[in-house]
């Protein structure tokens, strides 16, 4: 009872992405296209089962996804690397490093 009062509250908080089958996502595999690449789109789920299996998004919101974590990445290297060296950056730093991995404010910027 209590797993299932658990799933219930964690599905309620999360919104779950629709799943398309497979079947419906080959039946409407044009609009599906057409729909990840309008602005702000969502990504496109598929499955068996209605399990996600597999995302569709498009091209844009993937080199997005790829730069964001390259940014994270390289903030995170810097951080771990002053530290490496006994040091703590200080909470304005902090919150640059933070505004870099966002990709609020630009690495030049930050200097």
């Amino acid at each position: 009872m209590a797993r299932n009062a658990y799933a219930s509250a964690y599905t309620g908080a999360v919104q779950l992405p629709e799943v398309l089958s497979f079947r419906e996502f080959r039946a409407g595999l044009a609009a599906a296209l057409r729909r990840v690449q309008e602005p702000g789109a969502e990504p496109v789920f598929v499955g068996a089962h209605r399990r996600a299996e597999a995302v569709v998004l498009s091209v844009e919101r993937y080199q997005e996804l790829i730069a964001a974590a390259g940014r994270r990445e390289a903030v995170d290297e810097a951080l771990a690397s002053v530290r490496a060296e006994g040091l703590e950056p200080s909470p304005q730093g902090l919150a640059r490093l933070e505004a870099v991995a966002e990709g609020r404010l630009s690495t030049a910027e930050a200097r």
